[in-house]
C-alpha cells in the first residue's frame, strides 16, 4: 500500500503520524531491527497496526497484554517472538491521605506534564481510587517520577514501583443514547449528546476543550464518523456506536456511547 493509499484511510489532521508510522515501518524493514515506541491513544495505535501491516510487519501493543488506554507498540520483523518485558513498562503507585483531600485525575496530569515537564508520550493511564493513584510510565522513568514528586496540588504523596499484576482495574461509567442530528458535524453531534444548543457547543469547541480521537479540534463542521472519540471536558467523552437509518423528519438516528467525565 503506498503513502497516498494510507492517506485516503485516515483524516488529514492524522497525515503527520501517519508520516512518522511509514518512518518507523521502514526503519524496521531496513535494518531488520525491532521498535518500541513510546505511549499512544488508541487511535495512533490503530494507524500504526494499518500501516505496519502494509510493511508486513508484526505489531503488538502493551494493551493486548494489560488492560490500559494509552498502549507502547512493538514493531518488528518476522522472526520476533513477543517478550513482554520489551515493552519497558513500570507501574507507579502514589497514596495519599484521602480522609483530608482528593485528588483528581487533571491535577495528577498537570503535576506530570508541567511540573515535570515529562512529555505525555512518555507515560500512559492515570488510574485515580480513594486515597490511591497509579501511572503506568516508562521504565526509564521510575527514579526520576520517585525523585521530584513529593507533592500533588500542595498534596504530600508517597510513590513507590509495583508489579503490573496489581492494576487497579477502573471501570469507566457509560450509557448509551439514541439521538437525532441533521447532520454528523462536530458540533450538531455535541449539542444533541449533551442536549445544548448548536451555539454552546460551537462555544466549546471554539474554547479548545473539544477533542476527536485525542487531538484538540476547532473545525465545528469536522465530520463525526462511527467510532470516533470526542471529548468535551467537564461533559464527558462520547462516540457514535451504531448508525439507525433516518426519522420521518429526515434526520439521522443515530446511538452514542456516553462515557463519564474523568474529573
Amino acid at each position: 500500500m503506498g503513502q497516498t493509499e494510507i492517506y485516503q484511510h485516515f483524516n488529514r489532521e492524522d497525515h503527520e503520524f501517519i508520516d512518522r508510522c511509514i518512518e518507523l515501518s521502514e526503519r524496521v524493514v531496513e535494518r531488520y531491527s525491532v521498535e518500541v515506541t513510546g505511549f499512544l491513544n488508541p487511535h495512533q495505535v490503530g494507524i500504526l497496526r494499518n500501516v505496519a501491516a502494509s510493511y508486513q510487519l508484526q505489531v503488538f501493543a502493551s494493551s493486548d497484554e494489560q488492560k490500559m488506554e494509552y498502549a507502547k507498540v512493538i514493531v518488528a520483523p518476522d522472526y520476533y517472538q513477543l517478550d513482554p518485558s520489551d515493552f519497558d513498562l513500570a507501574l507507579l503507585e502514589m497514596v495519599y491521605a484521602s480522609k483530608f483531600h482528593h485528588l483528581t485525575h487533571s491535577q495528577v496530569l498537570g503535576t506530570i506534564v508541567h511540573q515535570l515537564g515529562v512529555e505525555r508520550k512518555s507515560f500512559g493511564d492515570i488510574l485515580t481510587s480513594d486515597g490511591k493513584i497509579q501511572v503506568f510510565v516508562e521504565q526509564r522513568f521510575v527514579h526520576y517520577f520517585m525523585d521530584h514528586i513529593q507533592k500533588i496540588s500542595r498534596v504530600p504523596v508517597k510513590l513507590r514501583e509495583v508489579p503490573l499484576s496489581e492494576q487497579m482495574i477502573i471501570d469507566e461509567e457509560s450509557q448509551q443514547r439514541d439521538i437525532l442530528v441533521s447532520s454528523y458535524r462536530l458540533d450538531k453531534v455535541i449539542a444533541g449528546t449533551f442536549k445544548l444548543s448548536r451555539s454552546q457547543a460551537s462555544q466549546l469547541i471554539s474554547s479548545g476543550i473539544v477533542k476527536v480521537n485525542y487531538a484538540t479540534t476547532s473545525n465545528v463542521s469536522y465530520a463525526v464518523g462511527l467510532n470516533d472519540l470526542v471529548s468535551v471536558r467537564r461533559f464527558g467523552r462520547l462516540k457514535i456506536v451504531s448508525e439507525n437509518g433516518i426519522s420521518k423528519s429526515g434526520k439521522y438516528k443515530v446511538t452514542v456511547e456516553v462515557l463519564l467525565s474523568k474529573k
